[in-house]
């Protein structure tokens, strides 16, 4: 089975951004993208995303023909009036981060939860039917 996030991983450019990327790799275009441990457990797998800072409210997870998806949006905090930024850190944008699970999880048994900033996805493996006997009549 082939967990990889579906992003362009091998690209020059972005494996360069992988390797020496700070937390949140900010690109040109707006968005931004958390690190995420993928955890193979005796029966299920844990998809651990950081996201501090995101309000529960701005996180969306979905399952789609084999894909695991999850996004999020950080909103830059407005300035008062007369206010100078001195120096600015801190990002905002959106993500998404599509993940190929494939028919490796039951879906209707994901679980997500949200702790210090931790997205945590527990989806249990699915579990390998096994065909019974059948006799078939010859005619």
């Amino acid at each position: 089975m082939n967990m990889l996030p579906r992003d362009h991983w091998f690209g020059e450019d972005h494996l360069w951004e992988q390797l020496f990327s700070p937390q949140f790799a900010m690109r040109d275009d707006g968005f931004f993208q958390p690190r995420v441990d993928i955890i193979d457990k005796e029966d299920s797998y844990l998809f651990v995303a950081e996201l501090p800072g995101v309000a529960k409210e701005d996180i969306g997870v979905q399952l789609h023909d084999g894909v695991l998806s999850i996004q999020a949006k950080i909103e830059q905090q407005h300035q008062q009036q007369g206010d100078s930024v001195l120096r600015k850190e801190r990002r905002s944008g959106f993500f998404r981060r599509n993940i190929n699970v494939g028919k490796a999880i039951q879906a209707e048994d994901i679980s997500a939860e949200l702790v210090n900033g931790l997205l945590m996805l527990k989806a249990p493996k699915a579990v390998a039917k096994v065909s019974e006997k059948q006799q078939i009549e010859i005619s």
